[in-house]
């Protein structure tokens, strides 16, 4: 008996399973890619159903000419796009690599694994270029082995994810070119990996000197993920991605809905709140629901302000809980400040000046350790707008932070005088 109810149980598993059907197109979907220059029209050529050798197949890097193609791109991907609102279940997925303008009878898969970045230009370079006798040498028999190399700008990721692809990639990738630890998106290839960079994982057989794959593809496992998109990336920095063909084992439903979120409880009433004041534009902001008047010299604006402005060439001051628009010193220079968005201004936020009007002249504040501008005393005058100094009148002397007469009985040696001379 228990070994009966043992093989109901495993049979209800199996049967728990969705059954997928048949590899099919992907005709009636929605195809995009990393490079924006690829029209509507040939990105639907990844799922016309045509998968040929010899058929029309996609370059998704720069453009297709020879200098481009040494360029490639980085991270290049193509996405298919179930739907708004949908989710498909997607069990293999077939990968069809470039399969024009070949010379040899199979797809060279090998542009899937290498990159210019790896230091493999030239097998790179061929393996993407596809119609030049020497893919022979890069692509066929015995000619995988050695190329290949663990570095994180090599291979291939297939996945399936409910977040579309961005200029970053498909999917968030280690240090290493591997996919991070709790990624939930990429399928496994015939390996078992999720970064495809063995030579068996994208076609070719007995392993790394074994022949290509015949029809061009290499197939991973998704183990039914659900997500809206199918995407295919390569991994690293200047890669080519060529693709011929997408098609997939894969059942296109409805998203499942989101859970119902539980009705709260309905909440005790709270009064209303107080209705917002009122106060007198200009003279007034709001605080705390109560209209509080703009410190001397600010302004606020209209009647739900909560803020004053200090006019310009004053500083903010908080002296406790009180703020007031103290003055710059004379000639310097400061923007209009809101009070009270601020912590406190003082006297050195103000802008030194670097000269003065007529008849004053530069000195240095105590406080703040900047330059003014000082009144020269009465009956003296300063050279220029940058000038420290003052200078009393020829018949003058200065005494006393002031410009004196020199009495009538009395002569000044030479202007300005600092002292009589009897």
């Amino acid at each position: 008996m228990r070994v009966a109810l043992t093989t109901v149980v495993a049979v209800l598993a199996v049967l728990a399973e969705p059954v997928l059907g048949e590899m099919r197109p992907l005709t009636e979907f929605t195809v995009t890619t990393s490079l924006n220059s690829v029209n509507e029209a040939t990105r639907a050529r990844i799922v016309d159903g045509d998968f040929a050798l010899g058929s029309t197949s996609v370059a998704i890097f720069n453009d297709n000419s020879d200098n481009q193609i040494l360029t490639g791109a980085d991270n290049p991907w193509v996405q298919i796009d179930f739907g708004e609102g949908k989710q498909a279940t997607i069990g293999d997925v077939d990968v069809y690599g470039n399969l024009e303008n070949q010379l040899t009878p199979f797809s060279c898969m090998m542009a899937m694994l290498v990159s210019q970045a790896s230091g493999l230009d030239y097998v790179a370079y061929q393996a993407a270029r596809g119609n030049n006798a020497e893919v022979l040498a890069v692509c066929g028999r015995g000619m995988t082995a050695g190329v290949v190399t663990d570095n994180p700008n090599t291979g291939v990721i297939v996945g399936v994810s409910d977040s579309p692809c961005t200029n970053a990639g498909c999917l968030t990738l280690a240090g290493n070119g591997d996919p991070v630890e709790d990624d939930t998106t990429a399928c496994t290839g015939q390996s078992g990996a999720k970064r495809l960079i063995l030579p068996t994982d994208v076609g070719y057989h007995d392993g790394a000197g074994g022949p290509p794959p015949g029809e061009g593809k290499f197939t991973v496992n998704c183990g039914n993920k659900a997500g809206r998109y199918l995407y295919v990336q390569l991994v690293g920095l200047q890669r080519q991605l060529w693709v011929g063909e997408i098609k997939a084992v894969y059942e296109a439903a409805p998203a499942a809905p989101a859970p119902e979120t539980p009705t709260p409880a309905p909440e005790t009433e709270t009064p209303a709140p107080a209705p917002a004041v009122s106060c007198t534009a200009e003279t007034q902001y709001v605080s705390n629901n109560v209209c509080v008047a703009c410190p001397s010299e600010s302004t606020s604006e209209g009647t739900d302000a909560t803020f004053c402005t200090c006019s310009v060439n004053r500083y903010a001051k908080k002296s406790g809980n009180t703020w007031t628009c103290e003055p710059c010193k004379t000639g310097q220079k400061k923007a209009a400040t809101k009070i009270p968005s601020t912590e406190g201004e003082d006297v050195s936020d103000c802008t030194a000046p670097t000269s003065c009007a007529a008849d004053h002249y530069l000195t240095v504040d105590a406080d703040s350790g900047k330059d003014y501008c000082e009144a020269c005393p009465a009956g003296s005058t300063s050279s220029d707008g940058s000038s420290r100094t003052c200078t009393c009148g020829g018949t003058q002397y200065f005494d006393d932070d002031e410009c004196k007469a020199c009495p009538s009985t009395s002569t000044c040696p030479s202007p300005p005088c600092s002292a009589l001379t009897e």
